[in-house]
C-alpha cells in the first residue's frame, strides 16, 4: 500500500499548487518526481504548508455534497424536474446504498490525509524541523478540520468509525473488526477530548505578528478583521460540538469569546478588529457601514457576493473558501441552482412561504431576506440567489464564487440556542429580536458567559450597537410563550435560522439537533418538520416521508463504501 500513500501525498501537493497561488515561492521548490516519499515531502516548513493547503484544496471538493446533504434533507430546499434519482432519494429520505451522495468515503479520504499530516508534523517536530509554535499551528489547523469532518459524519451517519492513526489505504476502514463504529454521542466525546487537549493559545484566531495562528499569504485573499478567514473558525467549532453534546454553558462560553473578538481597538494593519462591529450584528447609524435592510436599499445579500476583502461583509463572514473556476473542483453551485446550468435544486415552497409570512417594522409583509436576497425568480423559476447572484449568463465560463461556511448571524443564533437551554431564555430572545441597542437595560451584571454590556453614554459598552437578527432584517419582534418559555424560544430560534441562513448548509443539522434533544418528549418533531415541506407544495410524498422519519434509524444515511 506504500504506492497508494505516496500517490496521495503527491496528489495533495498538486492540489495545493493548483488551488491557490502562494506568494512564497520556496513552498513549491519540489523535486520533479512521479512519486514523493514522506521524507521528500516533509523536508521543511514550506512542505508542511503545502500539505495543509493540499488538504484544504481537497476539502473544497466537498462543497456540493455538503449543501446537498445538509439542505436537501431539510425543509427549505427541493428538487426540480431535472433532478436525478439520487437527489430525489435524498429529498425523500429513502436512500439506496449505491447513492453517491451517501458515500462516506470522500470524508474519510480527507480525514486520512489529516491523520497522515499530523503524524508527519510530529516527526518534523522531533527532528527540530518545526519548532513548538510552528508544529502546533499546523497540528491545530489540520486537527480541527478533521474534527469538523467527523462532526459531519456523525450528523449524517450516526455511528461511524473514529480513527486518528495514519493509514496506508482508506479502504482499510471497511474492516469493522479493526475499526468499530462509535455512536454519535461517543463520537462527540472523542471530539471534545481531542480539542480540549490542544493548548488554549492555539485556539485563538487573530493575526498580530506574535499570533500563534497559521497565516499564509495568498493572492486575492487578504487578512480581514484580524482573522485569516481561509482556515476553519476554531472556537465556533468548539462551541458547536459542545452544543451537540448538551454542554450548553461551555458552548455559550466558546461562542461568546468569538462574539467579543473585538474587545480593543488596534492600529495594526494586520489586526483590524472593529470593537463594536466585528461579529456583533450591529448598526453604526452611519447609513453605510451596515447590513441593515432598509427601504429599497438591501445590503444584506452582499454577504454572499462581495469580494473576499470587502470591509462590511467581513464583519459578518467568519470562514470563507474561494471556489475558483480555473482549478478543480471549481464552483458546483451554478450546476445545482442556476436555470442556465442544470437547475437541479430550488427553494422549497415552504421556505418561500416562511419569508412571505413575516411582518416588517413598516407593517408590510415579506421578509427582505427572502425574495431577491436568499432566492430570486429567473424567468419565473425560483433560484437560490445566494449561490448564483454573481453568475452572468453572457459569461458562462465565469463561475468563480465563494463557499461561506460560517458567519456571525449563525454564531449569534447558536449562542442564543445554548443560552436558552442554560436558563437564559430572555437573553436568547433579545438576540433573536432587535438586540441590545436602545433597550434602556444592560445585561452586564449577568454571570459570564451571559453578560452583555450595552450601556450607552460617556463610555459605551461593547454591545451598544447590536441590533439583533430580526432587527437587522427590520422585521417585527416575535413574542415568546411565557408558559412554555424554553421550548417556544428554541422553536423561534430555529425558525429564525431558517429565515437567516437558508440553503447555506445548516438546516438539517439544526433540525436533527433539536429532534435528538426532544426524542423523549416530541418523537415526531423531525418527521413533522420535513413532512411540512411536502405539504406546502401539495406533494403526495409527505405521508411516506413522515412515516419513514418516525423511525430514528431513518434519520441517518446508510454507511456503505461505494
Amino acid at each position: 500500500m506504500k504506492i497508494y500513500k505516496n500517490i496521495r501525498l503527491a496528489g495533495l501537493l498538486l492540489i495545493a499548487t493548483s488551488t491557490l497561488t502562494m506568494s512564497c515561492k520556496k513552498m513549491f521548490d519540489m523535486e520533479p518526481q512521479d512519486v514523493l516519499e514522506a521524507k521528500q515531502t516533509y523536508r521543511n516548513i514550506y512542505d508542511a504548508d503545502a500539505v495543509v493547503l493540499g488538504i484544504y484544496g481537497k476539502f473544497s471538493g466537498l462543497a456540493e455534497r455538503y449543501i446537498v446533504l445538509n439542505e436537501l434533507r431539510g425543509d427549505l430546499l427541493d428538487v426540480t424536474p431535472n433532478a436525478n434519482e439520487y437527489l430525489r432519494q435524498i429529498n425523500l429520505h429513502n436512500v439506496s446504498v449505491d447513492n453517491p451522495y451517501a458515500d462516506p468515503r470522500p470524508f474519510y479520504e480527507i480525514i486520512i490525509n489529516c491523520n497522515d499530516a499530523i503524524k508527519n508534523f510530529g516527526i518534523m517536530r522531533e527532528k527540530k524541523i518545526l519548532d513548538e509554535n510552528q508544529y502546533y499551528q499546523r497540528y491545530t489547523e489540520v486537527g480541527l478540520l478533521r474534527t469538523w469532518l467527523y462532526l459531519q459524519l456523525g450528523i449524517h451517519y450516526g455511528s461511524v468509525p473514529y480513527v486518528t492513526d495514519a493509514l496506508d489505504n482508506v479502504n482499510d476502514l471497511q474492516d469493522e473488526t479493526k475499526f468499530p463504529k462509535l455512536s454519535f454521542d461517543q463520537l462527540l466525546d472523542q471530539l471534545i477530548s481531542f480539542t480540549e487537549a490542544i493548548p488554549k493559545v492555539y485556539l485563538n484566531q487573530n493575526t498580530s505578528s506574535a499570533s500563534p495562528t497559521l497565516i499564509m499569504a495568498m493572492n486575492s485573499y487578504s487578512v480581514k478583521d484580524g482573522v485569516f478567514k481561509f482556515f476553519i473558525h476554531r472556537k465556533s467549532l468548539l462551541g458547536d460540538i459542545n452544543l451537540w453534546k448538551g454542554n450548553y454553558e461551555k458552548a455559550a462560553a466558546y461562542y461568546k469569546e468569538v462574539m467579543e473578538l473585538g474587545t480593543t481597538n488596534t492600529s495594526n494593519n494586520d489586526q483590524n478588529i472593529e470593537i463594536y462591529d466585528t461579529y456583533r450584528v450591529s448598526n453604526d447609524n452611519s447609513g453605510k457601514n451596515t447590513l441593515l435592510t432598509i427601504g429599497t436599499n438591501n445590503p444584506w445579500p452582499t454577504i454572499f457576493t462581495n469580494a473576499l476583502d470587502e470591509r462590511e461583509t467581513n464583519r459578518e463572514r467568519m470562514w470563507t473558501l474561494p471556489l475558483n473556476k480555473d482549478f478543480a473542483p471549481g464552483n458546483p453551485f451554478i450546476k445545482l441552482f442556476s436555470s442556465t446550468g442544470n437547475y437541479l435544486l430550488k427553494p422549497s415552497d415552504l421556505a418561500i412561504q416562511k419569508w412571505d409570512d413575516q411582518v416588517r417594522l413598516d407593517g408590510g409583509l415579506r421578509d427582505r431576506r427572502g425574495l431577491n436576497a436568499s432566492y430570486w425568480l429567473n424567468a419565473g423559476k425560483p433560484e437560490v440567489y445566494k449561490f448564483v447572484a454573481k453568475y452572468d449568463i453572457t459569461k458562462p465560463f465565469e463561475t468563480t464564487g465563494i463557499w461561506l461556511l460560517y458567519r456571525a448571524a449563525v454564531l449569534h443564533l447558536r449562542y442564543a440556542e445554548a443560552a436558552n437551554r442554560a436558563g437564559y431564555s430572555e437573553l436568547a430572545g433579545v438576540i433573536v429580536n432587535d438586540g441590545f441597542a436602545d433597550k434602556g437595560v444592560t445585561y452586564a451584571n449577568n454571570p459570564t458567559p451571559f453578560d452583555f454590556n450595552a450601556f450607552k453614554g460617556t463610555v459605551n459598552g461593547n454591545w451598544y450597537r447590536n441590533i439583533g437578527i430580526r432587527g437587522r432584517a427590520v422585521d417585527r419582534n416575535v413574542a415568546f410563550d411565557q408558559n412554555n418559555l424554553m421550548i417556544d424560544t428554541e422553536d423561534k430560534i430555529i425558525e429564525e435560522e431558517a429565515l437567516e441562513s437558508a440553503f447555506e448548509g445548516y438546516r438539517w443539522p439544526d433540525l436533527l439537533r433539536i429532534a435528538l434533544r426532544r426524542k423523549a418528549t416530541d418523537p415526531n418533531y423531525l418527521a413533522n418538520k420535513i413532512g411540512a415541506k411536502f405539504d406546502a407544495s401539495n406533494n403526495g410524498d409527505g405521508a411516506a416521508v413522515r412515516a419513514r422519519l418516525t423511525d430514528e434509524k431513518n434519520w441517518y444515511l446508510p454507511f456503505k463504501w461505494k
